[in-house]
């Protein structure tokens, strides 16, 4: 199936067709022809287009049958979001009969999130090895760089009549245009993008993923989303996307092996500039995290949408300050330098070295068999962990900080964390902002380096706030 589902005449509900291409087994041949596509409680007149609902990327699935299920999305009237809802045929795709909504929610799940809720939109489908459907959704309705939501899951137990509650990737994989196929080893696929993008894979059905392959981290609006992934082979894909070399072709093959469960040993040092070593720094690993969520904003240039500034380079996945509160495993250097975590598990981490008189750094790690080890060197400089709080005393998750130009977001407890390397600025340029919500004012100030190390407060105010 391509393109959208159109109507064909005015009756109310109005008829529906969608563009149908059905190619050879060699795929040498193809004819092009529509389908008939019946969604009663369509709107076609919504605020974002007049052309909803429609098949967007990801295979269709062929039950055991033989019949055919497909997603689409776009609004029912009424509908305040997007909708996800699935259309299944029983004629090999010539028509098609709405079966089911997968996901749809008219207020944001999770408002403290970073980034615009537009809803459930561009889904992709998969029957999984246990028989279960698995449907992968957006919920990003903005373009800025950085401004991402997590992609959102649902599965059914019942051929796709009823779904789960939509729930977010786990570690989030962000943003837009996901892609699935299930491999005949089991394992699940999943590319996404934007910034970039990159594939992740899921050994327990989509629950969780890991050994995420980044092949491009390039921004909007270098890379707008044209990527794309298929199964060519019982446990081989091609993807095909753009890096900063221009459009590429990637052959994957994928084994599922066995592995010791003892874990393994992961060491390194921490050296400081002139490769001396740093003792006593502190060494924090901690779960992997894949969005890039902090970026430098452009001294005058705005984006294309001339709405914010415009991202200098590439995002990067944000500092976080070592949190003994959430007790992930700390280790200190010696006198040599030297740190080791024993028995980590296989898999992925994210690495924190703090140290006094340095500037904090962090790494992304994939833990292997034999882990190669971890040399950072420090450069001087500081920390700074402060809250943003309302005028409650609230902290407020998803904000936006901007330090002299460097644009951060709060944690899920209101901190923002910015690493600092010398010369120390004398002044820093202050300003916080909860985009996307008319709930808080817009804080601004400017104070000495020496006098940052405080609670940041947002008034609240009748006021929206649409870019920034």
């Amino acid at each position: 199936m391509t393109g959208q589902a159109a109507p064909i005449d005015k009756t109310d509900p109005p008829r529906l067709q969608a563009a149908q291409t059905v190619f050879s087994d060699d795929f040498l041949r193809y004819e092009v022809d529509v389908s008939a596509v019946s969604m009663p409680q369509a709107d076609l007149n919504t605020r974002w287009a007049t052309f909803w609902p429609v098949f967007d990327k990801g295979k269709i699935v062929q039950l055991p049958n033989g019949d055919l299920l497909a997603t689409l999305y776009g609004n029912f009237k009424d509908d305040a979001q997007y909708r996800t809802m699935l259309v299944r045929s029983t004629d090999n795709g010539l028509t098609w009969q709405f079966h089911a909504s997968v996901a749809y929610s008219p207020t944001d799940p999770h408002p403290h999130s970073v980034g615009s809720y537009c809803g459930y939109c561009e889904p992709s489908l998969a029957l999984l090895s246990n028989g279960q459907l698995l449907c992968i959704m957006r919920t990003q309705g903005a373009q800025f760089a950085g401004e991402y939501r997590p992609l959102y899951l649902s599965w059914s137990k019942d051929l796709g009549k009823t779904w789960t509650r939509p729930v977010p990737t786990r570690p989030q994989l962000m943003n837009i245009s996901p892609t699935l196929a299930v491999l005949d080893n089991g394992v699940v696929v999943c590319q996404y993008g934007r910034p970039g993008f990159h594939i992740a894979f899921s050994l327990d059905q989509g629950r969780t993923w890991q050994d995420r392959i980044r092949l491009s981290d390039l921004p909007e609006p270098v890379i707008t989303g044209q990527f794309d992934m298929v199964k060519v082979g019982p446990n081989r894909l091609v993807a095909i996307g753009s890096d900063a070399e221009g459009t590429k072709v990637w052959p994957i093959t994928v084994e599922r092996v066995s592995i010791s469960p003892t874990g393994a040993v992961l060491e390194g040092r921490v050296l400081d500039q002139q490769g001396d070593p740093i003792a006593n720094a502190h060494v924090e690993r901690s779960p992997t995290r894949y969005y890039l969520d902090s970026w430098l904003e452009h001294e005058t240039a705005l984006d294309p949408w001339e709405a914010t500034p415009l991202t200098v380079g590439s995002p990067v996945l944000g500092y976080r300050s070592i949190n003994r509160c959430k007790e992930y495993p700390l280790v200190q250097t010696d006198a040599r330098g030297c740190f080791q975590f024993d028995s980590v598990r296989l898999g992925e981490c994210i690495l924190t070295v703090e140290a006094d008189g340095y500037a904090p750094q962090h790494r992304y790690v994939k833990v292997e068999p034999q882990p190669k080890a971890q040399e950072f060197h420090l450069k001087t400089g500081c920390k700074v962990c402060n809250q943003v709080v309302d005028n409650t005393g609230q902290p407020i998750p998803g904000a936006c900080v901007v330090l002299n130009r460097w644009h951060i977001h709060t944690d899920d407890t209101g901190f923002f964390h910015w690493s600092v390397e010398t010369p120390l600025p004398e002044q820093v340029e202050i300003g916080i902002y909860k985009r996307y919500s008319s709930q808080y004012e817009t804080f601004k100030t400017t104070v000495p380096f020496s006098q940052l190390d405080q609670t940041y407060s947002l008034s609240a105010s009748p006021a929206k706030r649409t870019g920034g």
